[in-house]
């Protein structure tokens, strides 16, 4: 009896097998039927029926996390993208761990199998990333680990030494405090990184004589060049200017390079130009489904502000918001776009565009940028528009009465209060980076998000003595040769602080001297290094070197505390109206003068209905520099003088004397903000 009773059970179990079999082989023609993308609806249908017909089988799990996979913006999305892909990964281990430890020079045997290998590809790459876009790093170690520990012979979507290595120097700023892998420092977890990479070639070589017969040499080989990818990254890193070279020089020969590191490469060798081109190639290249941070946009905007042309930056990122919307970037894309609104002289807009910033969860997805380079930008942008703000105000009231108005008093307190505010939590950031020496004072590294010119209102007022030591020695030893001017221009500005007004002309007339300063890549350098000789001389070489400025970054002019000689024009007869309008100009921080040899200036009034066209131009040496009309309403007219002066330096404002609070950062995302060691 209970013989018979087996063989029914095992009668049964085979019918059952069989039938389970029969529905697995029919999701497996359906799935390789499947033309669709994962972001076809079509993909979650087929996924669902799947699970329905075979719950027990990882397919549907895999294809429902990919589709979701793809169509994630935040952090609820991927977190209900990794629930079936966790699913789709125990499954597949519980029941094909054999042959996903399947180890073969048999064609037969592995080309019948390694369908499973490379669909565990796919799982651990959507599930790896899901948790490090939600910044769950210690599971997505786990999940690496995982593939690591089943040692393919080849691994396909997810390389796990590599995917070690970039985890390692991703979270480089962290310790095993924060996650649980890492390193007690920076350098230990980048030592830690570059070890990962040489596991990968070691691995590489072992199974390269199994994988002989199987697969093209040709394809074997390239394996190498994934690993040269993330081998250059952290030379770049380091600046270990030769090793990253070579591994440079091997992707590019192998049409394998990342345009968008090469450009970071170039960038961080001072060579702009051919930077901005690598970017630009990087955007035209970019064809991937995944919404990954778009970093050539954020740093083309800076060469562009680099370039003298702000307002392209601003073109170039406010198309990329409109088209993006509040995707993964949004917050790394407003931060560039606040910066170019800055640097148009559009301090409230700037304001704006940076709070928008401040209140936005980024997702850092597929990037080494993270939340302190973030947070850092942000604050290095609310304090110079702080610092702007009052600039503003000084340079609109230049009266002789200025100072026995109390309300000029109360401004000064005001601005002076919130611009020390705002300069200590900058400076409490860079105190607590523990790469600042590595990236921020390089002032230029692969990883420096802000500009040459931010981290120079990082240092300003912190220990001069220490940072003219410190560029002494860059300027000595750095290996990078057009970095050379950037460091005397740092150096020249310290002693201007320091009051050594001989030493810093030495140091700034170096850098006008230099024969790469005159790219056009350079213009923001040139420009305040001339600003720095104006500051530094008195008399009429001063009033020569703030012309100079004039004719390269006008907009820098009404910002610095330096004033323009201008000589005016106008036409007679104007009524009491339109003459309010000329004093009004002539009580701005600029230097109207009878005659001379200075920019000359002409003005027009045009009656517009219930508004008045005001036309303007500026003319250099025969030359227009600047010109332009501003429409004014006729009940907005008592602020027309002071929209005209800063037209007159190209900053296009249309609004006078609007301040915007800084945002404070919602107490939800303050708890999610990770700390550096």
């Amino acid at each position: 009896m209970r013989i018979c009773l087996v063989y029914y059970l095992l009668i049964v179990l085979s019918f059952g097998l069989r039938a389970q079999s029969s529905v697995r082989q029919q999701i497996d023609r359906e799935r390789n039927e499947l033309r669709t993308s994962y972001l076809d609806s079509k993909t979650y249908d087929k996924a669902r029926s799947f699970i329905r017909k075979d719950s027990s089988y990882y397919v549907g799990y895999l294809l429902e996390g990919a589709f979701y996979f793809f169509r994630a913006n935040d952090e609820l999305g991927f977190n209900k993208a990794s629930v079936p892909l966790k699913k789709a990964l125990e499954k597949i281990e519980n029941e094909y761990d054999a042959l996903l430890r399947m180890r073969t020079n048999n064609f037969a045997d592995y080309s019948a199998n390694y369908r499973f290998q490379t669909d565990y590809g796919l799982i651990t790459y959507f599930l790896n990333r899901c948790y490090q876009n939600v910044e769950d790093q210690d599971n997505a170690m786990e999940v690496v680990k995982h593939v690591r520990d089943r040692n393919f012979q080849l691994e396909f979507n997810l390389d796990s030494y590599n995917t070690m290595a970039w985890m390692y120097h991703r979270n480089r700023m962290y310790t095993s405090k924060r996650f649980s892998f890492l390193k007690n420092s920076v350098m230990e977890n980048v030592q830690a990184a570059n070890k990962c990479l040489d596991s990968a070639l070691r691995k590489i070589q072992i199974d390269m004589p199994l994988n002989n017969g199987l697969f093209d040499p040709r394809y074997l080989n390239q394996q190498y060049l994934g690993t040269y990818h993330y081998k250059a990254m952290i030379h770049d890193y380091l600046l270990n200017i030769d090793s990253a070279n070579y591994y440079y020089d091997v992707l590019i020969q192998n049409n394998r390079y990342s345009a968008n590191n090469y450009a970071n490469f170039k960038l961080a060798m001072g060579e702009l130009e051919n930077a901005d081109l690598y970017f630009k190639e990087a955007s035209d290249r970019d064809n991937e489904m995944e919404k990954n941070t778009k970093e050539y946009f954020y740093m083309r905007g800076t060469l562009n502000i680099y370039r003298g042309h702000p307002e392209q930056a601003d073109t170039l990122l406010t198309k990329v918001i409109q088209q993006q919307g509040s995707t993964p970037g949004f917050g790394w894309h407003s931060i560039g776009l606040a910066r170019a609104l800055h640097y148009e002289g559009l301090t409230a807009e700037s304001q704006e565009r940076i709070n928008k910033a401040a209140r936005f969860q980024e997702l850092h997805i597929g990037t080494t940028w993270g939340q302190e380079q973030y947070n850092l930008a942000v604050a290095s942008l609310h304090y110079l528009n702080q610092l702007y703000f009052k600039k503003e105000y000084w340079f609109e009231h230049n009266e002789w009465y200025f100072w026995f108005n109390p309300m000029n008093w109360y401004r000064w307190i005001k601005y002076t209060l919130e611009i020390r505010h705002q300069k200590m939590l900058l400076a409490s950031l860079v105190a607590e980076n523990p790469e600042r020496d590595q990236v921020i004072y390089s002032l230029f590294s692969p990883e420096n998000l802000m500009s040459f010119d931010e981290v120079w209102s990082v240092m300003e007022g912190f220990g001069n003595e220490y940072f003219i030591d410190m560029y002494k020695k860059k300027l000595a030893t750095d290996k990078r040769p057009h970095l050379k001017k950037y460091f005397r221009y740092a150096l020249g500005k310290l002693f201007l602080a320091e009051g050594k007004e001989d030493q810093a002309i030495r140091y700034f007339e170096q850098v006008i001297n230099d024969p790469d300063v005159n790219d056009t890549y350079e213009t923001l350098l040139r420009a305040r290094t001339y600003e720095g000789l104006a500051q530094a001389y008195t008399g009429s070489k001063s009033k020569n070197f703030v012309q100079s400025l004039y004719t390269v970054y006008p907009q820098l002019i009404p910002f610095s505390g330096l004033k323009m000689q201008l000589q005016l024009n106008t036409p007679e007869g104007l009524t009491q109206e339109y003459q309010d309008v000329i004093d009004q100009l002539k009580n701005t921080s600029i230097d109207f003068i009878s005659n001379g040899n200075v920019p000359q200036v002409s003005l027009s009034f045009t009656p517009r209905g219930e508004a008045v066209d005001i036309s303007y131009a500026v003319q250099v040496s025969g030359e227009t520099q600047q010109q332009g009309t501003v429409r004014v309403e006729k009940n907005e007219m008592n602020t027309a003088g002071l929209l005209i002066a800063y037209h007159l330096f190209g900053v296009q404002k249309t609004k006078i004397g609007e301040i915007v609070p800084v945002a404070t950062q919602p107490a939800d995302l303050k708890d999610k903000t990770q700390k550096p060691v």
